[in-house]
């Protein structure tokens, strides 16, 4: 097995002579070069043993934004008709690529790129409002037309894929001369930042649970973003059920999704 190796390699990996063997340079290099590999192989090997059939489990990713708002609901429904499958959660950094072993995400659908590369289920559209520190003077009205924002900055999120009401917003403001400033997304220090200067945020309504120290109000315009599941196109058996027990359910459980549009 040496010899062939040495052949397919073409070096010597060892110097051999009367009083034995040892590694020559090239030999040396070799050893110290294969250790990573063979601890990371070890690694793989052990994580692909920890990971649960994936047709009796599932992992929904979630983060700040990427919430379980709906899902549970709807796996509770799907476990009384279905038992005995089990659900797991695991937090998620969207800046990067999705974990191998997790199923769904919920979210926002703005086509980011990490959205891209998933399938899309629509549960609903989120409408935009304006989210304002409890202790601004806009939070104590349970409604705020563009006339109430004209003394005040707006903080709004660059419009991502889903560009039609984003852009929308934007033309409504400038035609009612109401400042604002873009941010790539809506981070706490984003939030931190709105609710020290006072600034208003305009969001999708469903951010509320992510939001400290703010309210979010409603406005008179009919500008919303799409809302549902995110899923691996070549997602288990299970996933592809529940996914289209969620298509069946939806519209009959109007109350699991009622909370992400007021």
């Amino acid at each position: 097995q040496i010899n062939a190796l040495e052949n397919h390699l073409q070096v010597s990996l060892f110097d051999r002579s009367n009083k034995g063997i040892v590694l020559t340079k090239q030999g040396a290099y070799l050893r110290s070069a294969v250790v990573d590999f063979i601890s990371m192989g070890k690694g793989i090997q052990e994580k692909l043993s920890s990971i649960p059939n994936s047709e009796t489990l599932l992992i929904l990713g979630t983060s700040l934004h990427e919430k379980c708002r709906a899902f549970y609901d709807f796996w509770v429904l799907f476990s009384e008709e279905k038992p005995g499958y089990k659900v797991e959660m695991m937090t998620v950094d969207t800046r990067f690529p999705l974990p191998g072993e997790v199923d769904f995400v919920e979210a926002v659908n703005e086509n980011l790129p990490w959205q891209e590369m998933l399938d899309y289920l629509e549960l609903c559209r989120c409408p935009y409002g304006v989210a304002a520190a409890r202790d601004h003077p806009l939070a104590r009205k349970k409604t705020l037309r563009f006339e109430d924002l004209k003394d005040y900055t707006l903080v709004l999120q660059r419009p991502g894929g889903d560009k039609g009401d984003a852009l929308r917003i934007r033309k409504d403001l400038r035609e009612h001369g109401i400042s604002f400033i873009e941010r790539s997304g809506y981070g706490s220090s984003v939030v931190w930042e709105a609710s020290i200067e006072k600034q208003l945020l305009v969001l999708p309504v469903c951010y509320r649970d992510v939001l400290f120290d703010m309210e979010i109000r409603t406005m008179p315009w009919d500008y919303s973003v799409s809302y549902g599941f995110f899923s691996r196109p070549n997602r288990s058996g299970l996933a592809r059920s529940f996914l289209e027990f969620v298509k069946q359910k939806r519209d009959s459980h109007p109350e699991i999704i009622r909370h992400l549009m007021i």
